[in-house]
C-alpha cells in the first residue's frame, strides 16, 4: 500500500461518519442546489435547532465535503465534492456493476422523457463554485503548473496539437479563443459574463491545498450555466495537476 493510499484510507471515517447521519446527507442534498448561509439552511430545516445544524455542519467540515466562506459576518457554506469524488472512485467504481448502471440510465431517460425547452439568453444567471484540490508538491511549483503549464493538463477539443496557446482577454468584449498561429484559431466566444475567482495557495503538512471560489454572473442559458459549472470545476483535472506538479 502506498503512503497516499494509507493517508486516503486514514481518512476515510471521517466521511464514513459524515454520510452515515441522515441529517447530513440532507444538508449536502441542499448545498447541491448551490452555496447558503447557515441561517438559510436552518430554516429549511425547521425540524433541528440552529446548534444542531451547526454541529452537522461541523462533521462536514471536518470531513472536507464543505468548504467555508466568510463574507462579512456571514458563514456561506459550500459544497467541495472532491472528497466525495475520491471516495466514490476507491469503494464504488471498481464495485459498480456496468449492466445496472446501463438500466438505471434507461430508467431515467423513460422518466424525464423528450420534453425539454429552451430558454431565453438574455436571461440573467449566477453560478457559484467553491473546492479544495490537495497537491503533493510546492506551492510554487503548484501555482506555476496551474499559470503557466495550462494546456498540458486541461483538455483543448478543438485545435488538438495546433493549439499555441489560450487567450481569454480580461475585459468585457473580450474574445475567449484557442491561437493556432498565423492568425488561425478556434474563437470559442465573447466575454459577456462577470467572472470574479478566488484563488488561495497555502502549505499544509506537506501538501499544498488550493481553495478556489468562483462565481460567474450574467445573460446565460441553463446548458451555459451548467457548462460553467462542469468545466469551472478544476477538481476533474486534479490528477492531471498532481502528476505535473510532482515532476
Amino acid at each position: 500500500m502506498s503512503a497516499r493510499t494509507a493517508q486516503a484510507d486514514a481518512a476515510e471515517p471521517d466521511l464514513w461518519r459524515a454520510l452515515a447521519s441522515p441529517w447530513r446527507r440532507r444538508l449536502l442534498d441542499l448545498l447541491r442546489v448551490g452555496p447558503a448561509t447557515t441561517g438559510a439552511l436552518a430554516g429549511q430545516l425547521p425540524e433541528l435547532s440552529r446548534f444542531a445544524v451547526m454541529q452537522h455542519l461541523g462533521v462536514l467540515v471536518d470531513a472536507g465535503v464543505v468548504v467555508i466562506e466568510r463574507r462579512g459576518r456571514d458563514r456561506v457554506n459550500h459544497l467541495n465534492p472532491v472528497p466525495l469524488r475520491e471516495w466514490y472512485e476507491r469503494w464504488v467504481q471498481p464495485m459498480a456493476d456496468t449492466g445496472a448502471a446501463g438500466l438505471l440510465a434507461l430508467k431515467r431517460a423513460a422518466e424525464i422523457g423528450e420534453s425539454v425547452m429552451s430558454e431565453p439568453v438574455d436571461q440573467i444567471r449566477t453560478v457559484r463554485l467553491a473546492f479544495e484540490l490537495r497537491i503533493e508538491a510546492s506551492a510554487q511549483r503548484t501555482f506555476d503548473v496551474m499559470t503557466q503549464q495550462s494546456l498540458d493538463w486541461f483538455p483543448v477539443t478543438y485545435g488538438e496539437d495546433r493549439v499555441r496557446r489560450v487567450v481569454l482577454e480580461p475585459r468585457v468584449g473580450g474574445q475567449h479563443y484557442e491561437d493556432w498561429g498565423d492568425g488561425r484559431g478556434h474563437l470559442y466566444g465573447e466575454v459577456t459574463v462577470y467572472l470574479d475567482t478566488d484563488y488561495q495557495l497555502r502549505e499544509e503538512a506537506g501538501v499544498v491545498v488550493v481553495s478556489v471560489i468562483k462565481v460567474a454572473t450574467g445573460p446565460m442559458t441553463e446548458e451555459e450555466a451548467a457548462g460553467i459549472a462542469q468545466f469551472g470545476d478544476l477538481t476533474r483535472y486534479a490528477p492531471a495537476i498532481q502528476k505535473l506538479a510532482a515532476i
